[in-house]
């Protein structure tokens, strides 16, 4: 018979530095985060695509680049990452789309004589437009779940072989 021996002082060392439910917290949420990151810029990437560049440019309110509204939040107590378009509270339209907008009147030329002092407009409300829904978040959320998934194993790799050496 063949005796084989096997040393297992680092597989031991491994699993008592897993016992420690900080540092395994710790690494849980670093792997969170990095799946979050990869949906982050999944999504910045739809955004661009479902645009064709147009909104990406930089607003004009803010004078940051549009699509940096996709902002991720994280939770180290509840060990939870959170992707969200609400950054830019304006994404939302282009996510969603709009109903038809018209405006009520051409020029504001007194008040009604009801009970409630309504305006009175002149002129008659013409239709302003519609924003069509894109979907781009729910588009870089179907397509990159075995990405977040690859992410989060890779950091959880990345650390175990840290905490090996």
């Amino acid at each position: 018979m063949n005796d084989v021996k096997i040393d297992s002082r680092e597989v031991d060392q491994l699993l008592d530095n897993l016992a420690d439910t900080d540092l395994m917290n710790k690494i849980i949420f670093e792997a969170v985060k990095a799946g979050a990151k990869v949906l982050q810029e999944n999504t910045k990437k739809s955004f661009r695509a479902a645009m064709g560049g147009v909104a990406s440019n930089i607003s004009r309110y803010t004078r940051k680049p549009f699509e940096d509204g996709v902002i991720v939040s994280t939770d180290k107590v509840y060990v939870e990452a959170k992707v969200s378009i609400m950054g830019d509270h304006r994404m939302k339209w282009f996510e969603k789309g709009t109903q038809d907008r018209y405006t009520k009147g051409r020029k504001i030329v007194g008040y009604s004589g009801t009970k409630r002092n309504r305006l009175e407009r002149e002129g008659k409300g013409h239709w302003t437009g519609r924003i069509e829904g894109r979907n781009f978040f729910r588009k870089a959320k179907s397509n990159s779940e075995t990405a977040i998934e690859d992410a989060i194993k890779q950091s959880i790799n990345n650390a175990l072989e840290k905490l090996n050496k």
